[in-house]
């Protein structure tokens, strides 16, 4: 199994097909804030970046991630926007990857927003929990 980072238009528009599902699950999940065809303009506007744990011998894609650099007053962080898939104990030594990449991107700090299961998960890697976000809907929903 390898990590890509999908980032060229021509690649995300390739890829698009195996991965757009699993991306619109997770935004479903997360209160609808956007749909799967608005993450992949901003992945093709190389505002967010594209990542998949993908097995070439069984053409499987086993999980993806969707992150963001943002640049605050005193320094970049990475945000992990999405980030699901199965069989997870495969795939999630890849997010050592995804932080060297970050800091050489001159990212100082790693961000999740995620479901409460997460935190267990990434633990052992370094993560602690510094806040929880709370959502609410209000007025008329679809």
């Amino acid at each position: 199994m390898e990590l890509l980072r999908i980032w060229k238009k021509d690649e995300v528009d390739k890829v698009w097909i195996m991965v757009k599902d699993l991306i619109q699950d997770a935004l479903d999940r997360s209160g609808g804030y956007a749909d799967h065809d608005h993450i992949k303009e901003q992945i093709k506007k190389n505002l967010m970046q594209l990542w998949i744990a993908w097995a070439d011998d069984q053409k499987k894609v086993y999980a993806i991630g969707v992150t963001e650099i943002k640049q605050y007053p005193k320094f970049k962080t990475l945000n992990f926007r999405i980030l699901t898939g199965g069989d997870r104990i495969q795939w999630i030594g890849f997010a050592d990857t995804i932080e060297k990449w970050a800091s050489s991107q001159g990212v100082k700090k790693m961000e999740l927003y995620a479901r409460p299961g997460w935190e267990r998960v990434l633990k052992p890697k370094g993560y602690v929990k510094t806040h929880v976000q709370l959502d609410k809907n209000i007025g008329a929903q679809k």
